[in-house]
């Protein structure tokens, strides 16, 4: 073993005990059990830590893909680099958790904060309470079915926008869509799934007539869900949504000690490792022979390739890629041909591979991780800013809870946010990316907080 090769993994899995280390005792001392500044930290020692270890690791041992292995291979080269990682992620520790402590001290300071959830400050029963949730279902369901019918016209209907998925996805589809922009908003009918999902495990909620219409609305949801995500060809995305429901119900029953919902956890990650595994082949994403060990290996090396192809050429945005996330809402015709926005990813892409996806062969884009995304803002004060502005939005991000009063329900919105809006950003921190992949959850919510504002008459 040389000795780049030595620090790597010693210092990847050093960083995660101490993060791991970190979070405990933060829990134990404040008693009031994980945050979600305690889900990203937990992702960023596991991605960042143990990732790279196993990265660095199984490149050495010839178990990644050339196009990787020649850029990791330059951590061999340079140690200080490992070391520059390594200082990047502390960096953005330090500052993420200040930021989320400075915002609920100027904000919340009067709040306790000890119990996740928030209780209403609307005065109303939970029949009516439950009404205005199975409405938001009903609804976010019919327009994810609607509006991915009229997208899916050009294709030639459900069934024939299956022979399109892997094309779409590489950006060479041949068949122009003009309702293109309607395919995210399949994504509705996720959110749906929760909803009614979130109603069956509720220990409180046994009306029988009530409860067939929403086995009915979850069994809609649930497989148009499927639907959607399989011609999205998103193996990610399959795992987190199913993954949503375990962690979801986990959280709504857990009254055990933190060790125990460790457990869980622990159990939860590595489901999900064997889920992507199925999913990778069922989607047909990756060469058949392939190792388990390559597979992962491959998959993720891009955050560590990103970051040595930014420190040798040191592009900068100067925080452009911030300035224009509320914009990601909007159709990529408007911010993209319209504004002439380039995101990071796009950068990054165009840097390594020399070209963008769907241009001069190029299939797929290479993602920027939040270090390398911060990097690119402006260094190390890029690090700095993004930290604490994550931190601040975590803060906020844990308080819109306050939206749904229903326990069960609650539970299993806020897992699908710490799955993906505060875990994957880690490996995925462009703000693109982030809206993309939670525009359901966007949507959602502010449907959510619009029912909480109306008030109508219950028969």
């Amino acid at each position: 073993m040389v000795l780049s090769e030595f620090i790597a993994i010693i210092g990847g899995l050093t960083l995660t005990f101490i993060i791991y280390l970190c979070i405990y005792f933060r829990i134990v001392t404040k008693n009031n059990g994980f945050e979600l500044i305690d889900w990203f930290l937990l992702g960023l020692a596991t991605f960042n830590g143990i990732g790279f270890s196993f990265v660095i690791w199984a490149t050495y041992q010839g178990k990644n893909t050339y196009f990787w292995s020649q850029w990791l291979s330059q951590y061999d080269s340079d140690s200080n680099l490992i070391l520059i990682y390594f200082s990047s992620n502390v960096i953005l520790i330090f500052s993420t958790i200040f930021g989320w402590y400075l915002t609920k001290a100027v904000f919340f300071q009067r709040r306790s904060g000890k119990s996740p959830f928030v209780k209403s400050s609307f005065n109303e029963s939970t029949k009516y309470i439950s009404k205005k949730l199975t409405w938001v279902a009903w609804i976010m369901l019919i327009i994810a079915i609607i509006g991915y019918s009229i997208y899916t016209i050009p294709y030639g209907g459900f069934i024939g926008l299956l022979d399109y998925t892997s094309a779409i996805r590489s950006g060479f589809v041949i068949v122009n869509n003009p309702f293109s922009f309607l395919q995210k908003f399949g994504g509705f009918a996720l959110f749906s799934s929760y909803i009614f999902y979130g109603f069956l495990i509720d220990k409180t909620f046994k009306t029988s007539t009530k409860k067939r219409y929403i086995i009915l609305g979850f069994i809609i949801s649930f497989f148009f869900s499927c639907y959607v995500l399989y011609t999205w060809v998103g193996r990610i995305a399959f795992v987190v949504h199913l993954i949503t429901f375990i962690l979801g119900y986990i959280l709504y029953k857990n009254k055990s000690s933190v060790f125990k919902l460790a457990r869980k956890i622990i159990m939860v990650f590595v489901v999900g490792l064997i889920l992507i595994v199925m999913f990778d082949n069922i989607l047909g994403r990756t060469t058949a022979g392939i190792s388990i060990v390559e597979l992962f290996a491959k998959e993720l090396s891009f955050p560590f390739a990103v970051f040595v192809n930014h420190f040798n050429l040191q592009y900068f945005s100067w925080f452009k890629d911030i300035i224009a996330a509320p914009v990601f809402v909007l159709p990529m015709t408007v911010w993209s041909n319209l504004l002439n926005i380039e995101t990071a990813s796009e950068m990054a892409t165009f840097m390594m591979l020399g070209a963008n996806k769907g241009e001069d062969g190029i299939t797929g884009s290479i993602p920027v991780d939040m270090i390398t995304f911060s990097l690119i803002q402006g260094s190390v004060l890029g690090i700095i800013i993004v930290g604490l502005l994550w931190g601040s939005f975590l803060v906020f991000l844990q308080r819109i809870r306050v939206l749904v009063v229903n326990s069960s329900i609650s539970n299993v919105i806020y897992a699908n946010i710490v799955l993906n809006v505060v875990i994957l950003s880690v490996l995925y921190g462009d703000p693109k990316h982030i809206v993309y992949r939670n525009f359901h959850l966007i949507a959602g919510l502010l449907l959510l907080y619009l029912f909480r504002k109306i008030s109508f008459k219950l028969k």
